[in-house]
Protein backbone atom coordinates (compact mmCIF):
# COMPACT_ATOMS: atom_id res chain seq x y z
CA UNK A 1 0.00 0.00 0.00
CA UNK A 2 2.81 2.35 0.81
CA UNK A 3 4.38 1.54 -2.55
CA UNK A 4 1.08 2.52 -4.24
CA UNK A 5 0.89 5.92 -2.47
CA UNK A 6 4.56 6.65 -3.21
CA UNK A 7 4.06 5.91 -6.95
CA UNK A 8 0.91 8.06 -6.97
CA UNK A 9 2.80 10.94 -5.30
CA UNK A 10 5.61 10.77 -7.88
CA UNK A 11 3.08 10.80 -10.75
CA UNK A 12 1.28 13.84 -9.29
CA UNK A 13 4.56 15.78 -8.76
CA UNK A 14 5.73 15.04 -12.31
CA UNK A 15 2.33 16.03 -13.70
CA UNK A 16 2.29 19.29 -11.79
CA UNK A 17 5.81 20.06 -13.07
CA UNK A 18 4.84 19.44 -16.68
CA UNK A 19 1.68 21.51 -16.30
CA UNK A 20 3.65 24.38 -14.75
CA UNK A 21 6.12 24.29 -17.68
CA UNK A 22 3.35 24.24 -20.29
CA UNK A 23 1.07 26.93 -18.82
CA UNK A 24 3.49 29.25 -16.97
CA UNK A 25 6.36 29.56 -19.39
CA UNK A 26 9.12 31.81 -18.06
CA UNK A 27 7.77 31.72 -14.48
CA UNK A 28 10.63 32.05 -12.04
CA UNK A 29 13.05 33.55 -14.63
CA UNK A 30 14.52 36.99 -14.21
CA UNK A 31 12.95 39.55 -16.53
CA UNK A 32 15.34 40.76 -19.23
CA UNK A 33 15.59 44.53 -19.53
CA UNK A 34 14.62 45.98 -22.89
CA UNK A 35 17.57 47.10 -24.98
CA UNK A 36 17.42 50.57 -26.47
CA UNK A 37 19.36 51.36 -29.63
CA UNK A 38 21.70 54.30 -29.28
CA UNK A 39 23.06 56.31 -32.21
CA UNK A 40 26.67 57.37 -32.02
CA UNK A 41 27.96 60.06 -34.37
CA UNK A 42 31.51 59.70 -35.67
CA UNK A 43 33.24 62.91 -36.69
CA UNK A 44 35.53 62.43 -39.70
CA UNK A 45 39.12 63.62 -39.73
CA UNK A 46 39.88 66.85 -41.61
CA UNK A 47 39.78 66.30 -45.36
CA UNK A 48 43.10 66.60 -47.21
CA UNK A 49 43.60 66.61 -50.97
CA UNK A 50 47.01 66.68 -52.65
CA UNK A 51 48.23 68.07 -55.98
CA UNK A 52 51.27 66.23 -57.46
CA UNK A 53 53.07 69.43 -58.52
CA UNK A 54 55.07 70.52 -61.56
CA UNK A 55 56.01 68.37 -64.53
CA UNK A 56 59.16 66.24 -64.47
CA UNK A 57 61.95 66.20 -67.06
CA UNK A 58 64.10 63.08 -67.41
CA UNK A 59 67.59 63.39 -68.89
CA UNK A 60 67.69 67.18 -68.91
CA UNK A 61 66.50 69.46 -71.70
CA UNK A 62 68.71 67.70 -74.25
CA UNK A 63 67.84 64.22 -72.96
CA UNK A 64 71.45 63.06 -72.48
CA UNK A 65 72.12 63.96 -68.84
CA UNK A 66 72.39 60.62 -67.06
CA UNK A 67 70.48 60.41 -63.80
CA UNK A 68 68.87 63.80 -64.26
CA UNK A 69 65.25 63.83 -62.99
CA UNK A 70 64.11 67.37 -62.24
CA UNK A 71 60.97 69.47 -61.90
CA UNK A 72 60.20 72.06 -64.57
CA UNK A 73 58.45 75.33 -63.77
CA UNK A 74 55.38 75.47 -61.51
CA UNK A 75 51.87 74.06 -61.68
CA UNK A 76 48.91 76.41 -61.23
CA UNK A 77 46.51 75.46 -58.41
CA UNK A 78 42.78 76.26 -58.65
CA UNK A 79 40.64 75.86 -55.51
CA UNK A 80 36.94 75.71 -54.65
CA UNK A 81 35.72 75.33 -51.05
CA UNK A 82 32.56 75.99 -49.06
CA UNK A 83 34.60 77.38 -46.14
CA UNK A 84 35.87 80.91 -45.64
CA UNK A 85 39.18 79.64 -44.29
CA UNK A 86 41.10 76.36 -44.75
CA UNK A 87 43.28 74.64 -42.16
CA UNK A 88 45.97 74.35 -44.84
CA UNK A 89 45.69 76.71 -47.81
CA UNK A 90 47.53 75.80 -51.04
CA UNK A 91 49.58 78.43 -52.90
CA UNK A 92 48.52 79.80 -56.28
CA UNK A 93 51.35 77.87 -57.95
CA UNK A 94 53.95 75.36 -56.84
CA UNK A 95 56.96 73.38 -58.05
CA UNK A 96 56.56 70.52 -55.57
CA UNK A 97 53.35 68.77 -54.58
CA UNK A 98 51.03 70.73 -52.30
CA UNK A 99 48.17 69.85 -49.95
CA UNK A 100 44.97 71.60 -48.90
CA UNK A 101 43.05 70.67 -45.73
CA UNK A 102 39.55 71.53 -44.52
CA UNK A 103 37.61 70.41 -41.42
CA UNK A 104 33.84 69.78 -41.48
CA UNK A 105 31.46 66.96 -40.60
CA UNK A 106 30.09 66.72 -44.15
CA UNK A 107 32.78 66.02 -46.71
CA UNK A 108 32.56 66.08 -50.50
CA UNK A 109 33.85 68.04 -53.46
CA UNK A 110 31.72 70.92 -52.13
CA UNK A 111 33.85 71.09 -49.00
CA UNK A 112 37.18 71.02 -50.85
CA UNK A 113 38.06 70.57 -54.52
CA UNK A 114 41.35 71.36 -56.34
CA UNK A 115 42.73 71.02 -59.85
CA UNK A 116 46.22 71.75 -61.09
CA UNK A 117 47.32 72.72 -64.60
CA UNK A 118 50.60 73.49 -66.34
CA UNK A 119 51.75 74.26 -69.89
CA UNK A 120 55.39 73.76 -70.91
CA UNK A 121 57.32 74.35 -74.12
CA UNK A 122 60.79 72.85 -74.04
CA UNK A 123 62.96 70.85 -76.38
CA UNK A 124 61.76 67.45 -75.16
CA UNK A 125 58.79 68.41 -73.00
CA UNK A 126 55.89 70.32 -74.55
CA UNK A 127 52.15 70.37 -74.07
CA UNK A 128 49.58 70.97 -71.35
CA UNK A 129 48.94 68.69 -68.38
CA UNK A 130 45.96 69.20 -66.07
CA UNK A 131 44.67 66.84 -63.40
CA UNK A 132 42.31 66.60 -60.45
CA UNK A 133 44.00 66.75 -57.04
CA UNK A 134 42.97 63.61 -55.18
CA UNK A 135 42.76 62.55 -51.57
CA UNK A 136 45.85 60.51 -50.56
CA UNK A 137 45.20 56.77 -50.49
CA UNK A 138 46.80 53.62 -49.06
CA UNK A 139 46.68 51.78 -52.40
CA UNK A 140 45.65 52.24 -56.00
CA UNK A 141 46.21 51.71 -59.74
CA UNK A 142 47.83 53.74 -62.52
CA UNK A 143 46.82 52.38 -65.93
CA UNK A 144 48.51 54.63 -68.49
CA UNK A 145 52.20 53.62 -68.49
CA UNK A 146 54.35 53.32 -71.63
CA UNK A 147 58.11 52.90 -72.15
CA UNK A 148 58.73 52.43 -75.88
CA UNK A 149 61.10 54.67 -77.84
CA UNK A 150 59.76 58.22 -77.78
CA UNK A 151 57.55 57.65 -74.74
CA UNK A 152 58.39 57.68 -71.05
CA UNK A 153 56.46 57.51 -67.80
CA UNK A 154 57.47 58.90 -64.41
CA UNK A 155 55.84 57.96 -61.09
CA UNK A 156 55.46 60.94 -58.74
CA UNK A 157 55.04 59.68 -55.17
CA UNK A 158 54.64 62.01 -52.17
CA UNK A 159 54.10 61.48 -48.45
CA UNK A 160 52.32 64.52 -46.94
CA UNK A 161 52.30 62.99 -43.43
CA UNK A 162 54.46 63.25 -40.32
CA UNK A 163 55.43 59.54 -40.33
CA UNK A 164 57.36 57.41 -42.79
CA UNK A 165 55.61 55.29 -45.43
CA UNK A 166 56.98 52.05 -46.91
CA UNK A 167 55.63 51.72 -50.44
CA UNK A 168 55.39 48.51 -52.46
CA UNK A 169 55.24 48.82 -56.26
CA UNK A 170 53.92 46.18 -58.63
CA UNK A 171 54.66 46.86 -62.31
CA UNK A 172 52.19 44.78 -64.33
CA UNK A 173 53.67 43.96 -67.74
CA UNK A 174 52.24 41.61 -70.37
CA UNK A 175 52.80 38.15 -68.91
CA UNK A 176 54.77 39.12 -65.79
CA UNK A 177 54.88 41.32 -62.67
CA UNK A 178 57.93 43.18 -61.33
CA UNK A 179 57.91 44.25 -57.67
CA UNK A 180 59.95 46.84 -55.80
CA UNK A 181 59.87 48.75 -52.52
CA UNK A 182 60.96 52.18 -51.39
CA UNK A 183 60.60 54.34 -48.29
CA UNK A 184 59.02 57.78 -48.28
CA UNK A 185 60.22 59.98 -45.44
CA UNK A 186 57.71 62.36 -43.80
CA UNK A 187 56.82 65.32 -46.05
CA UNK A 188 59.01 64.04 -48.89
CA UNK A 189 58.60 62.88 -52.49
CA UNK A 190 60.26 60.54 -54.97
CA UNK A 191 60.37 60.89 -58.78
CA UNK A 192 60.70 57.42 -60.29
CA UNK A 193 61.32 56.90 -64.04
CA UNK A 194 59.76 53.59 -65.06
CA UNK A 195 62.20 52.66 -67.86
CA UNK A 196 64.18 50.47 -65.45
CA UNK A 197 61.07 48.34 -64.89
CA UNK A 198 59.33 48.37 -68.28
CA UNK A 199 61.88 49.33 -70.95
CA UNK A 200 60.44 48.66 -74.42
CA UNK A 201 56.89 47.96 -73.25
CA UNK A 202 54.15 49.90 -75.02
CA UNK A 203 51.66 49.33 -72.18
CA UNK A 204 51.95 48.63 -68.48
CA UNK A 205 50.02 49.31 -65.29
CA UNK A 206 51.24 50.12 -61.78
CA UNK A 207 49.72 49.01 -58.49
CA UNK A 208 51.03 50.60 -55.29
CA UNK A 209 50.38 49.94 -51.61
CA UNK A 210 51.57 51.86 -48.54
CA UNK A 211 52.21 49.98 -45.29
CA UNK A 212 52.04 53.25 -43.38
CA UNK A 213 50.01 56.43 -43.94
CA UNK A 214 48.01 57.30 -47.03
CA UNK A 215 50.14 58.78 -49.83
CA UNK A 216 49.74 60.63 -53.13
CA UNK A 217 50.80 58.87 -56.34
CA UNK A 218 50.48 60.12 -59.94
CA UNK A 219 51.97 59.20 -63.31
CA UNK A 220 53.34 61.59 -65.91
CA UNK A 221 53.61 60.57 -69.57
CA UNK A 222 55.69 62.35 -72.21
CA UNK A 223 55.96 61.69 -75.96
CA UNK A 224 58.45 62.76 -78.62
CA UNK A 225 58.63 62.07 -82.34
CA UNK A 226 62.16 62.42 -83.61
CA UNK A 227 63.38 65.73 -82.20
CA UNK A 228 59.87 67.09 -81.63
CA UNK A 229 57.99 66.95 -78.34
CA UNK A 230 54.38 66.02 -79.12
CA UNK A 231 52.59 65.90 -75.80
CA UNK A 232 52.60 65.50 -72.05
CA UNK A 233 50.01 64.30 -69.55
CA UNK A 234 49.72 63.83 -65.77
CA UNK A 235 47.13 61.48 -64.24
CA UNK A 236 46.28 60.51 -60.68
CA UNK A 237 44.98 57.21 -59.36
CA UNK A 238 42.29 55.60 -61.53
CA UNK A 239 39.11 53.97 -60.29
CA UNK A 240 39.41 50.44 -58.88
CA UNK A 241 38.98 47.45 -61.24
CA UNK A 242 35.31 47.18 -62.19
CA UNK A 243 32.85 45.63 -64.64
CA UNK A 244 31.03 48.80 -65.77
CA UNK A 245 32.61 51.96 -67.18
CA UNK A 246 31.57 55.37 -68.48
CA UNK A 247 33.99 57.62 -70.40
CA UNK A 248 33.05 61.31 -70.61
CA UNK A 249 34.72 64.06 -72.63
CA UNK A 250 35.88 62.07 -75.68
CA UNK A 251 35.78 63.69 -79.10
CA UNK A 252 37.92 63.22 -82.24
CA UNK A 253 40.56 65.94 -82.55
CA UNK A 254 42.85 64.67 -85.34
CA UNK A 255 40.55 64.82 -88.38
CA UNK A 256 41.01 61.09 -88.87
CA UNK A 257 44.84 61.01 -88.87
CA UNK A 258 44.97 59.08 -85.59
CA UNK A 259 42.12 57.41 -83.74
CA UNK A 260 41.53 57.34 -79.99
CA UNK A 261 42.71 54.08 -78.42
CA UNK A 262 40.98 52.26 -75.57
CA UNK A 263 43.47 50.46 -73.32
CA UNK A 264 42.12 47.63 -71.15
CA UNK A 265 44.13 45.68 -68.59
CA UNK A 266 42.73 42.50 -67.07
CA UNK A 267 44.42 41.86 -63.68
CA UNK A 268 42.10 38.96 -62.80
CA UNK A 269 42.79 35.23 -63.21
CA UNK A 270 40.02 34.68 -65.73
CA UNK A 271 39.43 35.90 -69.27
CA UNK A 272 37.06 38.80 -69.71
CA UNK A 273 34.62 39.56 -72.51
CA UNK A 274 34.11 43.25 -73.22
CA UNK A 275 31.15 45.00 -74.79
CA UNK A 276 32.08 48.56 -75.81
CA UNK A 277 29.31 50.94 -76.87
CA UNK A 278 30.02 54.22 -78.69
CA UNK A 279 27.04 56.59 -78.79
CA UNK A 280 27.53 58.87 -81.79
CA UNK A 281 25.25 61.64 -83.03
CA UNK A 282 23.22 59.44 -85.35
CA UNK A 283 24.19 55.83 -84.63
CA UNK A 284 25.36 53.40 -81.95
CA UNK A 285 28.40 51.20 -82.51
CA UNK A 286 29.02 47.96 -80.57
CA UNK A 287 32.46 46.37 -80.25
CA UNK A 288 33.08 42.95 -78.69
CA UNK A 289 36.53 41.94 -77.49
CA UNK A 290 38.09 39.30 -75.25
CA UNK A 291 40.95 40.21 -72.91
CA UNK A 292 42.78 37.20 -71.53
CA UNK A 293 43.79 37.04 -67.87
CA UNK A 294 46.81 39.18 -66.99
CA UNK A 295 47.01 40.83 -70.41
CA UNK A 296 46.48 44.19 -72.12
CA UNK A 297 44.26 44.97 -75.08
CA UNK A 298 44.34 48.19 -77.10
CA UNK A 299 41.28 48.89 -79.27
CA UNK A 300 41.04 51.70 -81.83
CA UNK A 301 37.81 53.66 -81.75
CA UNK A 302 36.98 54.96 -85.23
CA UNK A 303 34.76 57.92 -84.46
CA UNK A 304 33.83 61.13 -86.24
CA UNK A 305 31.86 64.22 -85.32
CA UNK A 306 31.55 65.85 -81.93
CA UNK A 307 31.61 64.49 -78.37
CA UNK A 308 31.14 60.74 -78.09
CA UNK A 309 29.86 58.95 -74.99
CA UNK A 310 31.55 55.57 -74.51
CA UNK A 311 30.40 52.86 -72.11
CA UNK A 312 31.91 49.45 -71.48
CA UNK A 313 30.87 46.31 -69.61
CA UNK A 314 33.14 43.43 -68.70
CA UNK A 315 32.57 39.92 -67.37
CA UNK A 316 35.56 40.31 -65.01
CA UNK A 317 36.99 43.24 -63.07
CA UNK A 318 39.31 45.21 -65.37
CA UNK A 319 40.99 48.62 -65.69
CA UNK A 320 40.46 50.90 -68.69
CA UNK A 321 41.32 54.33 -70.11
CA UNK A 322 41.20 56.02 -73.51
CA UNK A 323 44.18 57.81 -75.05
CA UNK A 324 42.98 60.69 -77.24
CA UNK A 325 45.46 62.65 -79.41
CA UNK A 326 45.02 66.12 -80.88
CA UNK A 327 46.77 67.94 -83.72
CA UNK A 328 45.19 71.38 -83.30
CA UNK A 329 45.88 73.86 -81.88
CA UNK A 330 49.08 71.93 -80.99
CA UNK A 331 50.26 68.33 -80.97
CA UNK A 332 49.27 66.86 -77.61
CA UNK A 333 47.28 64.01 -76.06
CA UNK A 334 45.08 63.24 -73.06
CA UNK A 335 44.21 60.08 -71.16
CA UNK A 336 40.46 59.97 -70.60
CA UNK A 337 39.95 57.99 -67.42
CA UNK A 338 36.83 56.11 -66.40
CA UNK A 339 34.37 58.60 -64.94
CA UNK A 340 32.90 58.52 -61.45
CA UNK A 341 29.14 59.09 -61.34
CA UNK A 342 27.75 61.98 -59.29
CA UNK A 343 24.43 63.50 -58.31
CA UNK A 344 26.19 66.64 -57.02
CA UNK A 345 29.71 67.89 -57.67
CA UNK A 346 31.65 71.14 -57.21
CA UNK A 347 34.77 71.95 -59.23
CA UNK A 348 37.26 74.77 -59.70
CA UNK A 349 38.18 75.52 -63.31
CA UNK A 350 41.73 76.08 -64.60
CA UNK A 351 42.71 79.42 -66.15
CA UNK A 352 43.27 77.85 -69.58
CA UNK A 353 40.48 77.66 -72.17
CA UNK A 354 38.13 74.89 -71.10
CA UNK A 355 34.70 73.35 -71.50
CA UNK A 356 32.64 71.51 -68.91
CA UNK A 357 31.39 68.22 -70.39
CA UNK A 358 28.32 66.68 -68.70
CA UNK A 359 27.38 63.15 -69.77
CA UNK A 360 24.13 61.25 -69.21
CA UNK A 361 24.84 57.49 -69.31
CA UNK A 362 21.26 56.57 -68.35
CA UNK A 363 18.19 55.67 -70.44
CA UNK A 364 16.13 58.62 -69.10
CA UNK A 365 16.58 62.33 -69.74
CA UNK A 366 18.65 64.12 -67.10
CA UNK A 367 17.97 67.54 -65.60
CA UNK A 368 21.04 69.38 -64.30
CA UNK A 369 21.28 72.70 -62.50
CA UNK A 370 24.61 74.39 -63.29
CA UNK A 371 25.88 77.11 -60.95
CA UNK A 372 28.87 79.14 -62.14
CA UNK A 373 30.89 81.48 -59.94
CA UNK A 374 33.09 84.26 -61.30
CA UNK A 375 34.50 86.46 -58.58
CA UNK A 376 31.47 87.49 -56.51
CA UNK A 377 29.01 86.86 -59.33
CA UNK A 378 26.93 83.66 -59.23
CA UNK A 379 24.67 82.56 -62.10
CA UNK A 380 22.42 79.52 -62.53
CA UNK A 381 21.47 77.59 -65.64
CA UNK A 382 19.09 74.67 -66.16
CA UNK A 383 20.13 71.95 -68.61
CA UNK A 384 18.32 68.90 -69.98
CA UNK A 385 20.59 66.16 -71.32
CA UNK A 386 19.09 63.45 -73.50
CA UNK A 387 19.81 59.77 -72.73
CA UNK A 388 23.29 58.52 -73.71
CA UNK A 389 24.53 61.96 -74.79
CA UNK A 390 26.90 64.67 -73.62
CA UNK A 391 26.61 68.44 -73.38
CA UNK A 392 29.63 70.76 -73.44
CA UNK A 393 29.39 74.16 -71.74
CA UNK A 394 32.19 76.62 -72.53
CA UNK A 395 32.78 78.89 -69.55
CA UNK A 396 35.36 81.33 -68.22
CA UNK A 397 34.09 81.00 -64.65
CA UNK A 398 36.30 80.40 -61.64
CA UNK A 399 34.30 77.39 -60.45
CA UNK A 400 31.10 75.41 -61.05
CA UNK A 401 28.64 73.35 -59.03
CA UNK A 402 26.21 70.82 -60.54
CA UNK A 403 23.12 69.13 -59.13
CA UNK A 404 21.40 66.44 -61.19
CA UNK A 405 18.02 64.70 -61.08
CA UNK A 406 19.96 61.44 -61.46
CA UNK A 407 23.54 60.23 -61.80
CA UNK A 408 25.80 61.89 -64.35
CA UNK A 409 29.46 61.91 -65.38
CA UNK A 410 31.48 65.08 -65.75
CA UNK A 411 34.86 66.04 -67.19
CA UNK A 412 36.73 69.30 -67.80
CA UNK A 413 38.18 69.46 -71.31
CA UNK A 414 41.13 71.84 -71.50
CA UNK A 415 41.78 72.71 -75.16
CA UNK A 416 44.05 75.72 -75.36
CA UNK A 417 46.75 77.07 -77.72
CA UNK A 418 49.16 75.67 -75.11
CA UNK A 419 47.84 72.10 -75.35
CA UNK A 420 45.14 69.58 -74.51
CA UNK A 421 44.10 67.72 -71.36
CA UNK A 422 40.98 66.24 -69.73
CA UNK A 423 40.34 66.47 -65.97
CA UNK A 424 38.31 63.80 -64.16
CA UNK A 425 36.92 64.68 -60.70
CA UNK A 426 36.79 62.19 -57.83
CA UNK A 427 34.54 62.30 -54.78
CA UNK A 428 36.49 62.77 -51.54
CA UNK A 429 35.58 61.88 -47.95
CA UNK A 430 37.11 60.35 -44.83
CA UNK A 431 35.68 57.50 -42.77
CA UNK A 432 33.07 58.98 -40.47
CA UNK A 433 31.44 61.27 -43.02
CA UNK A 434 27.66 60.85 -42.59
CA UNK A 435 28.33 57.64 -40.62
CA UNK A 436 25.87 56.49 -37.94
CA UNK A 437 26.62 53.57 -35.59
CA UNK A 438 23.84 51.89 -33.57
CA UNK A 439 24.91 50.31 -30.28
CA UNK A 440 22.79 47.88 -28.21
Amino acid sequence: MRIFWRALTIVLVVGLGIGHWQFFVGFGQLAKPERALQSVSVEPLPLTVFCPGALVEVGGQSGVELGSVTRVGEALISTRTSLDQLLVTPPISSEVGVAATAAASKQSTELLSLVQSQAVSRERLAGLAASYCQKPTASGWLINGSAVVGQDSVIIAANPNQVEALVELQIHLPGRIITDQFALAPNSEQLIPTAAYANGESAFAVYFRSSGPEISVAMQNRETRGLNAIGVELEGVTLEPATEFVFAGLRPLTQGFENPTLRVFNPSTEDSELIITVFADDNVELIRQVVTAGSFQEIELEILGSYQLVTMTSTANVLAAIKNPTIEPVLDFAWIQAAELFTTVSLPLPSYQNALVIANPMALALEVTLETTTGDRVTNQALVIAPFTQTAVVTRADSVALVGSGEFAVAIEVLDPNGYSVIHPRQTANLGNDLSIKVN
